[in-house]
């Protein structure tokens, strides 16, 4: 697909579409990229279904599919290419496209509530947010803003703040829109110091060279109170994910969790692809001589 900036858009509902399309097409306006989007008509493994081939579900049975993405192409404002797939494992026919496609980012779009106790966004989400295969944008869908104005970014650092900075700063171009940084101060962990705080705030303020940009520090028992009570006076809310893991990284972190599912204003979520400690070690293991890994010591001096 060459070295065009390429936004992957995975499509399930047709309800949908129009609100992730507009996403995705101020972020490909602002880096001169372009959109795939794709629908997977899934082929559970104890389906009858199984027993056709790919191409035959995708001619007979996949009318809603491909529906989904003849929508897509009607309401993109950006170059877009469509592709259908058919299988039995939702989140591993995504990683698959996003190689495929060379894709920067993958926007996803989530309901409020997850379908099964187990899940925090889905069952076809959660694992592609555990491990992200590129940049990762989930949208929650049913909250839909009448024009956006005034967009929320709350940060506090960490590595997903530089993505979310980007999407608000796309969307906020292409909509005339103002970005509100928001630092929360509380009263114990990292962000109970003041200076701290107003440090991170210009920080975060500076990578909207481009856009209206206004700076707001509030007190507040929580992270999640806090942005929750300014997102009153805004039509979007970026931020991004929250929390770390070691070997099961957390899907989006509590934080980013709470704002989702209790914030009035839609809502999009940041998460960069980033390796794990675990995904490191894995891959020295696998960088060493053969002879080494094979050996009872592994790689481990004698003493």
């Amino acid at each position: 697909m060459g070295e065009q900036y390429t936004i992957l858009v995975a499509l399930s509902n047709p309800a949908a579409v129009e609100q992730l399309l507009r996403t995705a097409s101020d972020l490909a306006t602002r880096h001169d990229g372009r959109i795939h989007a794709i629908a997977i008509e899934h082929k559970p493994v104890n389906s009858p279904f199984l027993l056709f081939s790919d191409d035959y579900i995708s001619a007979e049975y996949a009318e809603e599919s491909t529906q989904l993405l003849e929508r897509a192409e009607g309401v993109s404002d950006v170059p877009i290419t469509t592709d259908l797939r058919v299988g039995s494992d939702v989140p591993g026919a995504i990683r698959d496209v996003v190689d495929e496609v060379g894709a920067d980012v993958l926007l996803m779009g989530w309901r409020e509530r997850a379908s099964t106790a187990d899940a925090v966004l889905g069952t076809s989400v959660d694992p592609v947010l555990r491990r992200p295969p590129c940049d990762v944008l989930v949208e929650r869908m049913g909250t839909v803003a009448d024009g956006v104005d005034t967009v929320l970014v709350p940060t506090v650092g960490g590595p997903h703040a530089g993505l979310a900075s980007d999407v608000a700063a796309a969307i906020a171009a292409m909509n005339g829109a103002r970005v509100t940084v928001l630092s929360v101060m509380t009263d114990e962990g990292p962000m109970a110091d003041r200076a701290t705080a107003q440090r991170r705030l210009r920080r975060a303020a500076a990578s909207f060279p481009a856009v209206p940009v206004d700076q707001r520090l509030v007190d507040a028992p929580s992270s999640t109170t806090g942005i929750l009570e300014a997102a009153a006076d805004h039509d979007l809310i970026v931020l991004g994910a929250t929390g770390t893991g070691l070997v099961r990284p957390p899907v989006i972190g509590s934080v980013a969790d709470a704002v989702g599912r209790e914030a009035e204003c839609p809502v999009i979520i940041a998460k960069c692809r980033a390796e794990s400690r675990l995904d490191r070690l894995l891959e020295r293991v696998g960088s060493l001589p053969e002879s080494i890994r094979a050996s009872p010591e592994g790689g481990r001096r004698r003493r």
